[in-house]
């Protein structure tokens, strides 16, 4: 009796069936391991335009393809390093172009992502050594960083002897806008006498002026850093700075340094100008409320309410449904 090939045939079928998503699983392996290619593009020098031909000889009369413009990138699919070098354009067109007439793309080279700190109940609190926690020296002022979902913020704070000042930095790394709300910032004294230092309105400060807003006579330290001897400390007309014998940690970009410099430009200033002026900068100096979009930063000044004998402090920064806790510690120098 003859059988049938049928049950073969459907026996091959269902193994073909089967390694198939084997193996578009190894090609998408193989696909994102392997290296991109460079990138390149057309350089014109002294001519407005380079002619891309169908021979790579480029012989007489010209075989014109395309006309590239200057900037316009391709992709190198033969490059024998002879005269000419075989492209794609982004039309999908293909032919030659003269060597001389390509430049290379170098690769963006990307900071490492900080890595994201640790979030227990919707708070996240800056740990020195803690993944996601790292800090460091902006102009002899100690940043405390702190990166949560892709998004980082920095803070520094400072006090003017009359109010106390945050400078505050923070980039949107994430894949979404985050809203911010200076005034929902707390900054609380802990321990026995501990109490609310209140948040400060700049339109407040800006018509009730004085320079003293923006000097700085002490910085905050680390809430668990020892407190270090007057010879580790800047003194001068307007700033008494803290140090901190703490080895910064440098994995996060420094976002608060153009802040810093705007600021720092208006102190030095102040003895030059009105206190109508020294108003405009505290606005312009002052952290605005807003979105903050997808790869977008923003730094500004927050102010509050001065204790008497600031020591130690936690400030708390809402961002979306999350809070960021940042213990400081003033060592008193007076």
């Amino acid at each position: 009796m003859r059988t049938s090939p049928l049950p073969k045939i459907a026996l091959s079928a269902i193994v073909a069936l089967l390694l198939l998503p084997a193996s578009r699983a190894q090609n998408a392996a193989q696909s994102e391991t392997a290296p991109a290619a460079p990138l390149w593009k057309i350089n014109c020098p002294g001519v407005p335009n380079v002619p891309m031909t169908a021979d790579a000889e480029q012989s007489m009369p010209l075989q014109i393809v395309a006309t590239l413009k200057c900037g316009e990138e391709v992709s190198v699919l033969d490059n024998s390093e002879g005269y000419t070098v075989r492209i794609r354009n982004a039309d999908g067109q293909t032919g030659y172009v003269a060597a001389m007439y390509l430049k290379k793309i170098p690769a963006l080279k990307r900071a490492p992502r900080p890595k994201s700190a640790t979030l227990a109940n919707g708070v996240s609190r800056w740990q020195e050594g803690a993944p996601g926690c790292d800090q460091f020296m902006n102009d002899g002022r100690l940043v405390e960083s702190l990166t949560i979902n892709g998004v980082t913020v920095q803070v520094s704070l400072h006090d003017t002897g009359w109010k106390l000042r945050a400078n505050v930095a923070i980039a949107n790394e994430s894949s979404a806008s985050v809203g911010i709300d200076p005034s929902k910032f707390i900054l609380d004294e802990i321990g026995t006498h501990g109490k609310p230092l209140f948040y400060q309105d700049p339109e407040a400060l800006a018509k009730n002026v004085t320079h003293q807003v923006l000097w700085t006579e002490t910085t905050a330290g680390p809430a668990n850093v020892p407190s270090q001897s007057s010879s580790a400390s800047v003194i001068n007309a307007t700033n008494v700075d803290f140090r901190t014998s703490a080895v910064p940690s440098v994995s996060a970009p420094n976002y608060l340094i153009q802040h810093q410099s705007a600021e720092d430009d208006a102190v030095r200033k102040q003895g030059k100008q009105t206190l109508v002026n020294t108003a405009q900068q505290i606005r312009a100096l002052a952290l605005k409320p807003g979105a903050i979009e997808a790869g977008a930063k923003v730094a500004g000044a927050v102010w509050f309410e001065r204790g008497k004998n600031p020591q130690q402090l936690i400030l708390r920064i809402p961002i979306e449904n999350q809070l960021l806790e940042f213990p400081l510690f003033f060592h008193q120098q007076r």
